[in-house]
């Protein structure tokens, strides 16, 4: 692993994927395993906007908040070397993923969508869990919902120039060591 050729590394790394794919997870431990900041986008844009996600979308659309979404991302782009864990939505067009690739490394946290729908299912932070009248969704309902999102963005994701397979691993600290040394490797 050539780390001298990591630590000049000009740009960040931006870990996408979907919803509850584990990209903050990895993207802490990463961030420490390299000696690099983190930041995770949702955070920033509820510390900017002063309130959660879940509140800007219900209060202002999500034409709004992915408005501000593309904002904060290009302030990060210009103003931060590090992690970055972008929002499951982050990659809206090819527009995105051309700049996150020109100013950093973009790389897809790959997750199993049965895992995912676990994770959704187990968070009542994430809106897409409730129908119309507030209800939570059966799982059934909410697989066949985010696997049909996902598809709309699979083709973006799947542009990074690295994939780690979340389900190849048994713990985050050794997909955080197998990222660091793939991330070493292209860089």
């Amino acid at each position: 692993m050539n780390a001298n050729k990591l630590e000049d590394h000009k740009g960040s790394i931006y870990l996408c994927g979907f919803m509850a794919s584990g990209k903050s997870t990895l993207g802490k431990v990463l961030a420490e395993k390299l000696g690099w900041d983190f930041r995770d986008l949702d955070t920033v844009i509820e510390e900017k906007e002063g309130m959660p996600i879940t509140e800007i979308f219900v209060k202002k659309g999500e034409d709004y908040f992915r408005r501000k979404e593309w904002e904060y991302l290009l302030s990060l782009t210009r103003e931060f070397k590090g992690i970055v864990a972008l929002g499951g939505g982050a990659l809206q067009d090819q527009r995105i993923v051309d700049h996150l690739k020109v100013h950093g490394l973009l790389v897809f946290v790959d997750t199993p969508m049965e895992l995912i729908t676990e994770r959704v299912y187990d968070s009542e932070e994430r809106p897409i869990l409730f129908d119309e009248s507030g209800k939570i969704k059966s799982k059934e309902t909410l697989f066949t919902e985010l696997k049909a999102l996902y598809s709309g963005r699979i083709d973006l994701y799947k542009q990074a120039q690295i994939t780690i397979k979340t389900s190849l691993f048994s713990s985050v600290q050794e997909m955080a060591e197998a990222a660091k040394d793939k991330i070493s490797r292209h860089v």
